[in-house]
């Protein structure tokens, strides 16, 4: 398997093959960020669709002292906070379509909205470790952050979801 690194090489010459295969290598993270972030599955492919746009349209401005899919990360955050901007300018943070019948989904969904009001900080630690399981070694790399901070972050994004769960019920 051809490194992302070299595909990065190839791709900047103006090799689309190169910049295809770094798209389906990278296109699931991306959603499952999106969709973990946003909520919302329509909202998630749209950004992931524009994240790879961006991330073509900034080739040549990458200078491989990160990692493809940190970068790819660092644009898809960017765009999901906008798109969480735009959504509390409007008003809709609303969540649509739930059964309400349903305890588990219910549960799911309460979840979902109390993670969506922590901060960015903690709320990308959270989606980072728990929807896309990724090891605390895995998220410093993402977040170009130490062990330790992804560790504090954790630890405080947890105690963080206790007081609000708590204050819920």
């Amino acid at each position: 398997m051809v490194p992302d690194s070299q595909l990065l090489t190839y791709a900047k010459e103006g090799d689309n093959e190169a910049f295809s295969e770094l798209v389906r290598r990278h296109q699931n993270f991306i959603f499952k960020f999106a969709r973990g972030y946003l909520n919302d599955n329509e909202a998630a492919e749209d950004i992931t669709q524009d994240v790879f746009i961006k991330a073509y349209q900034g080739l040549p401005y990458f200078k491989n002292e990160s990692q493809f899919s940190s970068w790819l990360y660092k644009i898809c955050k960017n765009h999901c906070l906008n798109q969480l901007r735009r959504r509390k300018l409007e008003g809709n943070t609303e969540i649509e379509n739930v059964n309400h019948n349903d305890p588990d989904l219910s549960t799911k969904v309460k979840l979902k909205s109390i993670i969506g009001n922590l901060s960015d900080e903690y709320r990308e630690i959270v989606i980072l470790r728990y929807y896309e399981d990724l090891k605390y070694e895995q998220i410093a790399r993402i977040l170009n952050i130490p062990l330790s901070s992804v560790k504090i972050r954790l630890f405080r994004a947890k105690a963080e979801l206790k007081k609000m769960i708590g204050s819920d019920k």
